[in-house]
């Protein structure tokens, strides 16, 4: 493969992503402050570098899978980030859901010493990232996200160009919408179906082929029909950070999101659950409890 990759960020996500560009035979370098992250990386075939920077002046696309608005500073302007990679033949793909003007500020810093920064999130799940099921939202500099459509196919099944910058994090949000609302709902079908006294596997079954399935159902159907969220593809306390980053953006448009704003109060009570760790299906779970129902 031609293009050499830099991945920083080897979470959930970032493993996954990585790990099906090695299969592809890219060249592939990462950065992690996760020594254990970091170390499943290399045991994978990757090569782990010491810094952002370093991974960027050995990469001509550099993908970036953040957890926080601090994580994207010290990566974009921080000491050993991608301003102090002695070159800018590099376009830096920012895969992460975080606030657009925070990205902005970044991609502006990155602009003014000469290197091109994406708004390139990604539509999908940690379980999806793992067999390429994922959608990338394309925004920024048409010519530079052109030249990333060529990798694209090693670590996701579609992409689409979406417009200027920042446009990217707002399909995301979009998405994102309907799945917090569709996680909601195919949770509160499989309880309703459970109390009445249907199998919890036969109410997957048939509603997986059926007029009422969608992709939630059927991605996190099956943890629900287990009644185990213990391998997280998204947290509850992670996918908190998405929702406060959606209602903030409905807000400042002036856009009234009742069903969103509903399902928001079912993650919150999983926090106060204790399920921070577990994956966004159990909300199943939450719901459970509510109706009483024992399995």
């Amino acid at each position: 493969m031609s293009k050499r990759i830099g991945v920083i960020g080897l979470g959930i996500m970032g493993s996954a992503i990585s790990g099906n560009f090695l299969k592809a035979g890219f060249d592939v370098s990462g950065f992690d402050v996760s020594a254990e992250q970091v170390a499943a990386f290399t045991a994978n075939g990757g090569s782990a570098l010491g810094s952002p920077g370093e991974v960027a002046a050995q990469s001509d696309i550099v993908l970036t899978l953040l957890p926080s608005i601090a994580a994207l500073n010290d990566v974009c302007t921080g000491d050993g980030g991608f301003s102090s990679a002695g070159t800018t033949d590099f376009i830096v793909m920012e895969c992460s859901t975080l606030p657009i003007a925070d990205k902005q500020r970044n991609h502006d810093a990155l602009a003014a010493a000469g290197i091109t920064m994406l708004d390139t999130p990604l539509s999908g799940t940690g379980a999806q990232a793992a067999n390429k099921d994922l959608a990338v939202y394309l925004s920024g500099d048409e010519s530079a996200a052109n030249t990333c459509t060529e990798i694209i196919d090693g670590f996701a099944r579609a992409h689409y160009y979406v417009g200027p910058f920042g446009s990217g994090s707002k399909m995301k949000y979009v998405a994102n919408h309907l799945v917090a609302i569709h996680n909601i709902a195919a949770a509160e079908a499989m309880v309703l179906g459970m109390k009445s006294g249907l199998e919890a596997q036969t109410i997957y079954d048939v509603i997986a082929d059926s007029a009422g399935t969608s992709r939630m159902f059927e991605v996190r159907g099956p943890m629900m029909v287990a009644n185990d969220y213990s391998e997280a593809t998204m947290k509850i306390s992670t996918w908190q950070k998405d929702m406060g980053i959606i209602g903030a953006f409905a807000k400042d448009l002036d856009c009234p999101t009742p069903l969103f704003g509903t399902c928001a109060d079912i993650y919150t009570a999983g926090m106060a659950q204790g399920r921070a760790s577990e994956d966004t299906a159990a909300v199943c779970a939450i719901l459970e409890e509510s109706a009483r129902l024992k399995r």
